[in-house]
C-alpha cells in the first residue's frame, strides 16, 4: 500500500491570535493590519491541502460517494487544475516551507490579485484536525475492521482528547458501529470536500 509522503500540519504558534481562530475579516480599528494576518492563515492551510491535493494525484486517489448500504455510486479523481496554480510554484511546494514560500511577494499577493476567495467563518483547528486525522488514517488503515476500528480509537484519543473521554464515559461500543468509527470517518469525509475544492481553487470548502 503506498502512503502519503506529506505530514501534519505542526503545530502553528501565531503572534497574534485570533477568538477560535476563525478564518474571517476582522473589524477592527486596524482592519488592513488585521485581514494581512487573517489571510497569512488561510495561505498557511491552503498551501498544506494544496500539497495534501498534489500528494493524492500522484496515487491515483479517487473520492468516493457511497449511496445505500455503503455502495459505492460515484467516484472523483483528485486532480489540481494545473491552471489555476500557475502562479503558486507548485514544482517547489515539496521543497520549500511555508515561511520560505510565503515571502515571495508573488505569493503574498494571490489572494488580492490571484482570484482566489476563500470561504469565510472557517475555524483554523478544524480544517487542521481534519487534514491531520486524513493523513494518519489514510497511512495506517489496514482493511482489517477490529485494527481500524481500534485506529479509529486511537486517532480520537491523540487529537481529540477531550472527546474521547465523553465517548468513553458514555460506553461508545454500545452500539452496532462505534462513536469513533463514525467520528472519523466523517472527519474525512469533510476532508475530501475541501481537497476536491482546493483542486479548483476553492478553500475550504465549494459553496
Amino acid at each position: 500500500m503506498e502512503l502519503l509522503t506529506v505530514k501534519p500540519i505542526p503545530t502553528k504558534n501565531w503572534k497574534n491570535k485570533m477568538d477560535r481562530w476563525e478564518l474571517v475579516v476582522r473589524r477592527d480599528k486596524n482592519r488592513k493590519k488585521s485581514q494581512e494576518r487573517v489571510d497569512e492563515r488561510i495561505h498557511y492551510l491552503w498551501f498544506h491541502y494544496l500539497k495534501l491535493c498534489l500528494n493524492l494525484e500522484e496515487l491515483n486517489y479517487y473520492v468516493e460517494k457511497k449511496g445505500g448500504r455503503g455502495k459505492v455510486v460515484a467516484k472523483t479523481k483528485v486532480k489540481v487544475k494545473k491552471t489555476i496554480y500557475k502562479k503558486w510554484g507548485l514544482n517547489d511546494l515539496y521543497t520549500v516551507t511555508f515561511s520560505k514560500w510565503y515571502k515571495d511577494p508573488k505569493h503574498r499577493k494571490l489572494f488580492q490579485q490571484g482570484g482566489f476567495i476563500p470561504t469565510r467563518g472557517t475555524q483554523y483547528h478544524s480544517l487542521v484536525k481534519r487534514y491531520n486525522i486524513f493523513i494518519e488514517y489514510f497511512n495506517r488503515r489496514t482493511g482489517n475492521y477490529d485494527k481500524d476500528m481500534q485506529l479509529c480509537e486511537d486517532i480520537i484519543k491523540k487529537f481529540q482528547k477531550e472527546r474521547f473521554d465523553i465517548l468513553k464515559r458514555n460506553d461508545p461500543r454500545s452500539d452496532n458501529l462505534s462513536p469513533f468509527n463514525k467520528l472519523i470517518h466523517k472527519d474525512i469525509k469533510d476532508c475530501e470536500k475541501t481537497i476536491l475544492a482546493c483542486c479548483n481553487g476553492e478553500f475550504p470548502k465549494s459553496v
